[in-house]
């Protein structure tokens, strides 16, 4: 079992670093196979083609990124929900302004790793960053009308307006922004929440 992980994620690897090398239509499962050590054969026992491999990749990948951001959040004496969902929105932003080819692969589906029921299986207990950010605004006495909506809203929001910013500059560059998606992050919370808090 734990050898069929290893070429599953040793496929996965060699493709994601081909397809920021080269773009995802360049890239053939021959040559994914020849990256990652792997028989052909080896590549079709774990995903159906190239679109379901950029699919766990993705997932994979977006999952990572908001574990990275949880871990570094854990490293910070923040204790207020609505803080701790700004600090994760900031590390994931400046890290994707670090790596632009890593942004144009992922950004636009960056839910897709916390959300895709068909990727469920792929992540541990502790990786169901959705169910720890929910724990969190509990920790608080949060009572969230819909906490997986309001979290999709707020990835969503960030992905797709914080891609322009970032590769474009467009309406204006990534630090500009900030400062309004903050606060909209900030009103999205409060209207998500119920007007009291729990006693």
């Amino acid at each position: 079992m734990k050898k069929k992980i290893i070429k599953k994620d040793r496929i996965a690897e060699a493709a994601y670093q081909l397809f920021l090398e080269q773009g995802f239509d360049n890239v053939s499962v021959q040559e994914i196979v020849e990256r990652a050590g792997v028989a052909k054969g080896t590549f079709y026992l774990y995903f159906h083609d190239r679109e379901d491999l950029k699919d766990y990749v993705i997932a994979g990948k977006s999952n990572q990124l908001f574990q990275d951001a949880i871990i570094a959040l854990h490293q910070t004496d923040i204790e207020d929900f609505e803080d701790q969902i700004i600090f994760i929105i900031d590390y994931v932003t400046n890290v994707l302004a670090q790596n632009k080819d890593a942004l144009r692969l992922i950004a636009k589906n960056l839910s897709f790793g916390l959300f895709s029921r068909r990727m469920g299986e792929m992540f541990t207990e502790e990786a169901d960053i959705v169910g720890l950010l929910s724990n969190a605004a509990r920790k608080n006495n949060l009572q969230l009308k819909n906490p997986r909506i309001l979290l999709f809203m707020i990835i969503e929001l960030t992905s797709s307006t914080c891609f322009s910013c970032i590769l474009e500059e467009e309406p204006v560059e990534l630090a500009v922004y900030k400062p309004y998606l903050f606060e909209t992050v900030h009103q999205m919370i409060r209207a998500s929440a119920d007007t009291t808090r729990e006693n």
